[in-house]
């Protein structure tokens, strides 16, 4: 297949094209020039319509991982509009030009845990796509837009639209090892991610399988994860120490079961993650 990924120049997407390339024919289309690809590149800012549109063509399948990763660093107005619009335009893009399908890069953050500023716990553990999503920033909020903006159009076109949430995406690069290794020690600070995680391997598997599968319904979201926490302390005292307010919790949660389940995933397209944390940090 003719496969087209935004932001493949990114931590993430350089992963994503590095699997896809083995199978199917590839080409990036980013802001940024790939560090080191000899594969088609198109230097496009996403927030141009027209110029989108022309450079959308000819593709079999649309993987879209391009925008802003987080809140943090950049002015709230910024986060949400750039990859909201950025998503319209890219999807808008793909109807004209007879695409059909699209793999969206959403996240955990659409549930609203990770960037909130008020309390907030999970309704139950582990938590799966039928939990309610309650994201407060600008980042979590984008990607719920933009996975209603997949759910219309694949109403208005057909278009096949599948987004995929990820928790934070850990690669084996020497910079990201040394502060993982911190977080380990620091891991009361990040209660708020839930101590999910997922192998950068893990997740260009995960679109790979969503790019090949001839199952996948016209539109519908998947949790992706690693089926523990990053941490070394039992997922259940993790709950008591810092959710005691959640008091719907399967009895899956034992040792140090991940917090998000990808039941969902596993059942659509054969997800599973094979790689953890403990090939990253030797």
């Amino acid at each position: 297949m003719r496969i087209l990924v935004t932001g493949g120049s990114g931590l993430v997407g350089r992963y994503v094209v590095e699997e896809l390339k083995l199978t199917h024919h590839v080409e990036i289309l980013d802001i940024r020039k790939p560090d080191r690809t000899l594969l088609p590149y198109h230097p496009v800012d996403l927030l141009d319509e027209e110029i989108t549109r022309k450079h959308v063509r000819e593709f079999d399948v649309v993987v879209h991982l391009a925008g802003i990763p987080h809140p943090l660093n950049d002015p709230a107005e910024k986060v949400f509009r750039t990859n909201t619009q950025a998503t319209y335009n890219l999807l808008e893009a793909c109807a004209v030009n007879g695409i059909r399908r699209f793999v969206f890069i959403s996240s955990e953050s659409v549930l609203g845990f990770a960037f909130s500023t008020t309390r907030m716990w999970p309704d139950f553990l582990p938590i799966d796509e039928r939990h309610s999503l309650r994201p407060q920033d600008p980042y979590g909020l984008s990607k719920v837009t933009c996975e209603q903006i997949c759910n219309g159009f694949s109403r208005r076109t057909g278009m096949q639209t599948i987004c995929l949430r990820p928790p934070w995406v850990w690669a084996p690069e020497p910079k990201e090892i040394a502060f993982y290794r911190q977080l380990r020690t620091e891991y009361p600070k990040w209660y708020k991610n839930l101590w999910a995680y997922i192998h950068v391997f893990d997740v260009a598997k995960a679109v790979r399988q969503c790019v090949e599968s001839s199952e996948l319904p016209q539109h519908d979201s998947y949790f992706i994860c690693s089926p523990e926490t990053w941490v070394d302390v039992e997922s259940r005292e993790l709950v008591a120490r810092f959710f005691p307010e959640t008091g719907q919790i399967s009895e899956s949660i034992a040792g140090r079961a991940s917090l998000i389940s990808c039941e969902k995933a596993k059942k659509a397209f054969g997800f599973s993650a094979h790689y953890s944390w403990r090939d990253i940090i030797p």
